[in-house]
């Protein structure tokens, strides 16, 4: 078995995290191949980049719910399944917490995980295509002025509002920026897509949950600026007045393991617990 490290060395500034997860894979006979910033800092069996024709059984991201993002896309390509370790505050989408990797190494060696399949976005604005695991937002560029944003589904009109805009989520991205945003909880074995407005100055303006074979059109009518398209929370594009991006499921999905099968829900309330607390001050 071959499995691949991507780690944020920010948030693993030692690496003793990595380092420990390496030795538990290694001592399973598992195979490590670490990404190529890793090269001289830890070792394995080898490096990988993102041009290499790779073939890993699976890849731990090693972080938060950033780092996995940040290279689900990439993994969706070459079809490899990710294990998010948690480094971070939340860590939604990560499946292990930093503590018995001998365990977690065990368990992969004999193959008890599941691989879950998510749905991802493609956004396309003329010949530009982006792709993204959690959401396509639209969002204004100037802060002090909202926009107008007219959506379509299938190309029926379903509104037009001021606003600063607006999120259109997957459901492994519904726990992110469209929850704060006032947008439902789904389930990430649904097959649909949200799509919830921000600070809509409407009283009627409400998320609304919408197959993931319907097409989404979003068109930016009036500006105080040109608005901005953010995949997964990098901006990749700018929408001009006028003009409009077409968002819809992407042909390529991202593919997740998992120790329990249930683990959503049980993740979801200690999340959202943990989430809701004040932070402590520190002394």
């Amino acid at each position: 078995m071959k499995v691949g490290i991507y780690t944020n060395i920010h948030k693993d500034k030692n690496l003793s995290v990595t380092n420990k997860l390496i030795e538990s894979f290694l001592r399973c006979g598992i195979e490590c191949y670490a990404y190529e910033n890793l090269s001289t800092l830890v070792k394995c069996n080898g490096y990988f980049s993102e041009s290499d024709n790779v073939n890993f059984d699976l890849l731990l991201a090693v972080g938060g719910d950033g780092t996995l993002l940040s290279i689900s896309k990439w993994c969706a390509v070459h079809k490899i399944p990710i294990l998010g370790v948690n480094l971070g505050k939340l860590g939604f989408l990560t499946e292990a917490e930093p503590n018995d990797f001998d365990a977690l190494a065990k368990d992969i060696a004999a193959e008890k995980y599941s691989v879950e399949r998510r749905t991802m976005l493609c956004a396309k604005l003329d010949d530009k295509k982006f792709y993204a695991l959690n959401e396509i937002v639209i969002a204004r560029r100037n802060v002090s002025k909202m926009i107008m944003l007219k959506v379509d589904i299938e190309e029926a009109p379903v509104d037009a509002h001021y606003c600063d805009g607006f999120i259109v989520c997957t459901p492994t991205g519904s726990t992110a920026y469209s929850l704060s945003a006032g947008g439902p909880v789904i389930s990430p074995t649904a097959n649909v897509f949200a799509l919830t407005p921000i600070n809509s100055h409407s009283m009627h303006s409400r998320p609304i949950v919408l197959g993931d074979d319907e097409k989404i059109d979003i068109t930016l009518l009036a500006r105080a600026n040109d608005a901005m398209v953010i995949a997964d929370g990098k901006n990749v594009c700018v929408l001009p007045e006028k003009k409009t991006i077409c968002i819809y499921k992407a042909p390529k999905y991202a593919l997740f393991v998992r120790l329990n099968k249930n683990g959503f829900y049980e993740r979801l309330l200690r999340k959202l617990n943990t989430w809701s607390l004040t932070p402590r001050e520190e002394v």
